[in-house]
């Protein structure tokens, strides 16, 4: 493991986190400031743990911020996130976020971010690039919430471009762009945009087995200002999205098909990380 101590001369943060396992071991782990890596000891039941985390306590404009995660063959590793990334109000630059997920033959990966919060005046700009080999599993979710709600403040200025691209063994086999600029008041009010959801959450589930997820999703209870939709690509590839008024029924929500469809498909626990509960 190695750290490098950020440049003086920058006004702001320049990280990345590079982790890669292998052959039963840690093959690479290298971050610099503000990433951090943290590895619990992993719960009966689990495979190696990691908790990501940026120490620096949120995400300001010009910001640039890197995490790859590298899951050789036959390999397992759960990943989340030490806390919701804040994403700060902007004096006009973007924040950037890159992340770069590879899983291996046979390898089973496991992203579960806590979630990010944009702060109205936020400017955001994430990609995040996902290549799975082989018959390896992957597993990624992530929620936003638009806006500090609990304090009465919705993201009404700014802008989010957040860019997903799955590929298996190199092909592109899904797409996905979402964007908020300009009028984000009236996309986030229209029948046709966000219906009033201040909170949308993602899940990607990839791998032999994934498709048993859709009936998952489809059985969790509605509630008022909750909707659930679940799309198969292909039988062994799924892509489910939840928007919700309330920022807490999208993370109730989440979790309950994360788990459950863990459970049915990986063999694993039927539970969150422990951190989700700290």
């Amino acid at each position: 493991m190695s750290v490098t101590a950020p440049s003086r001369g920058l006004q702001r943060y320049d990280g990345a986190l590079d982790l890669a396992v292998g052959a039963g071991k840690l093959l690479r782990s290298h971050f610099t400031p503000p990433m951090r890596l943290f590895r619990p000891y992993a719960e009966a039941g689990e495979p190696r743990t990691l908790v990501v985390a940026n120490v620096a306590g949120g995400v300001v404009g010009g910001d640039r911020l890197r995490v790859s995660l590298d899951v050789g063959a036959d390999e397992a590793l759960l990943a989340t996130t030490q806390a919701a990334e804040k994403v700060y109000r902007s004096d006009g630059a973007e924040a950037v976020l890159s992340n770069t997920y590879r899983v291996g033959p046979g390898a089973v990966l496991e992203m579960l971010s806590s979630g990010t919060i944009l702060f109205d005046g936020s400017r955001l700009l994430r990609s995040t690039e996902v290549d799975v080999v082989g018959g390896g599993c992957f597993a990624y979710a992530e929620t936003v919430v638009l806006g500090r709600i609990a304090r009465g403040e919705v993201f009404a200025n700014g802008s989010l471009k957040d860019r997903i691209r799955l590929r298996r063994d190199g092909r592109l086999v899904w797409a996905d762009d979402f964007g908020l600029d300009g009028d984000i008041a009236a996309s986030m009010a229209a029948r046709a945009g966000l219906d009033g959801a201040k909170a949308l959450g993602t899940l990607l589930l990839v791998g032999q087995g994934a498709g048993q997820s859709v009936e998952i999703a489809r059985a969790q209870p509605l509630d008022d200002g909750l909707l659930i939709g679940a799309s198969a690509l292909s039988a062994d590839c799924v892509v489910i999205r939840i928007l919700a008024r309330d920022p807490a029924t999208a993370r109730t929500a989440l979790a309950g098909i994360w788990s459950a469809s863990r459970a049915a498909w990986l063999g694993r626990p039927a539970r969150m990380p422990v951190i989700w509960s700290v």
